[in-house]
């Protein structure tokens, strides 16, 4: 038989069998990882919540709409913890810090982040250093994120290591 020429019997959708289908993950990781979630989600919303107030109270920066804690924290800082949670301690801090470069950058650039004037990161490492400053100290999040959850939940976040 020549290559391409291999034929494929045509069935109907409703009658392909079940090993025909693409699963990309399994039933049972799926379930357990909507189980992970469940502790995931309101630990990402209350360190989102808090992120947020302390960077109002210290004034060095704040999201422009109350709304953005729950987009970028569920729908970005979750994800990325999720991937990075049973790698080392250096290894989820440093694709922390490489994940969140487009998120900051992002923020900044389209004004949905709000650096305070006069902030004490411009005043140390000047303002056009503002941004990459932030990357830094938001791509630790990913890293409390899995370290919170796994203390309150129990939840393996970290290789062999201990947090």
């Amino acid at each position: 038989m020549e290559f391409g020429s291999q034929v494929t019997e045509f069935r109907p959708a409703g009658e392909r069998s079940k090993s025909n289908r693409m699963n990309p993950m399994p039933s049972s990781r799926r379930r357990a990882l909507l189980l992970d979630l469940r502790f995931y989600l309101p630990v990402a919303l209350a360190l989102g919540v808090t992120m947020n107030a302390l960077g109002h109270l210290l004034c060095l920066a704040y999201f422009k709409h109350w709304w953005q804690v729950v987009t970028c924290y569920w729908g970005y800082v979750v994800p990325v913890a999720l991937l990075v949670r049973r790698r080392s301690t250096v290894d989820q801090l440093g694709w922390g810090i490489v994940s969140m470069i487009p998120l900051e950058l992002a923020g900044y650039g389209l004004g949905t982040s709000l650096p305070c004037p006069g902030n004490a990161i411009e005043a140390i490492f000047g303002v056009r250093n503002f941004s990459l400053a932030m990357v830094v100290i938001c791509g630790v999040l990913p890293w409390v994120l899995n370290g919170l959850v796994g203390r309150i939940a129990g939840l393996p976040t970290v290789g062999k290591e201990a947090i």
